[in-house]
């Protein structure tokens, strides 16, 4: 079973609820859903739905990876498979295939993503890929007490940031989580 336009509403909405002053942000995810193709397949567009995991220790570090190819360091996701069975699923297997955390032991702070942002995608004509928007759910999930197990040497990196390190939207609401965390 896959991620359903209506699964992908659902959580939008949710999200809208939750923060008001960002729901211009999702209007044109909710209405591709409501009317397009499955928004959360990487071959549709002119957008779809992509998922990433903000995996933080006890002392509030952010884990960040990064692929033998890769050109930076990122947050662990990408695309919402077929099998998939929601976005909160997606961004854990993303944490697993990335980097090579156990997610049994993680404690999400919710189903609902602490950020979506749309990204701009550039076109690759090379793989008939236009430009299209990815749609990045970011789910928020605790590390317990236990230290990570060594990397296989897959070719994958793993660092820990300071959380005042994340720049952006998602970093401010991640201080602000953190700052609840704390009282």
């Amino acid at each position: 079973m896959t991620v359903t336009n209506n699964a992908v509403i659902g959580m939008a909405l949710e999200y809208i609820e939750a923060n008001p002053d960002e729901r211009d942000l999702l209007r044109s995810l909710i209405v591709l859903a409501l009317h397009g193709p499955p928004i959360a397949s990487t071959s549709t567009t002119p957008a779809h739905v992509t998922c990433s995991a903000v995996l933080v220790s006890p002392d509030w570090q952010v884990l960040q990876t990064k692929g033998r190819a890769a050109p930076a360091w990122r947050l662990p996701g990408g695309h919402v498979d077929q099998e998939d069975q929601s976005l909160l699923g997606a961004a854990l297997r993303h944490l697993t295939d990335q980097a090579e955390v156990e997610t049994n032991g993680l404690i999400p702070a919710s189903v609902l993503p602490v950020d979506v942002t749309p990204y701009p995608v550039d076109a690759v004509p090379a793989r008939r890929e236009p430009e299209h928007v990815h749609y990045e759910a970011t789910f928020l999930l605790h590390l317990a007490d236990h230290p990570l197990a060594q990397l296989t040497g897959k070719g994958i990196s793993r660092r820990w940031v300071n959380i005042a390190d994340v720049r952006g939207k998602l970093g401010d609401k991640l201080r602000l989580e953190s700052a609840r965390a704390r009282v």
